[in-house]
């Protein structure tokens, strides 16, 4: 085991949009199991790092990894086969898309990416909710 914990869940998805919801279900699940773990802020996150994957990637479709909790905290990957990293948007307020790379920002400081020998990883960490036991 390395510094991200064991892994619950690995899932390879198609580059189509019906693989988000799938992905974000898979995620909900592998963390349900710990309540101190805030499910919404995983699903927003993993539906928005998918949804990159997918509109960015192209045809190679996408894989998430969801590792166990350590330390108060769990790491959850998107990878892709595209070497092209998240580039920064200004939306206006009446854009429907841009705002991923904010809540990021917000809810997991500190994300990255890193690029793979196929690809990229899109590495996010999530703490445990203040109200964690």
């Amino acid at each position: 085991m390395d510094e991200r914990g064991y892994v619950l869940a690995v899932e390879r998805y198609p580059g189509t949009a019906a693989a988000v919801p799938q992905a974000r279900a898979i995620a909900a699940r592998a963390y349900a199991p710990y309540p101190w773990i805030d499910g919404d802020t995983v699903k927003l996150l993993v539906s928005e790092t998918a949804t990159n994957a997918v509109l960015h990637a192209g045809n190679g479709g996408f894989a998430l990894i969801c590792h166990a909790p350590r330390n108060n905290s769990i790491q959850i990957e998107v990878h892709d086969r595209s070497k092209t990293h998240p580039t920064r948007r200004a939306p206006t307020e009446w854009d429907q898309h841009g705002r991923g790379l904010e809540l990021l920002d917000l809810l997991a400081p500190g994300w990255s990416t890193v690029t793979t020998l196929t690809g990229k990883a899109l590495v996010f960490t999530l703490n445990a909710s203040p109200l964690s036991p």
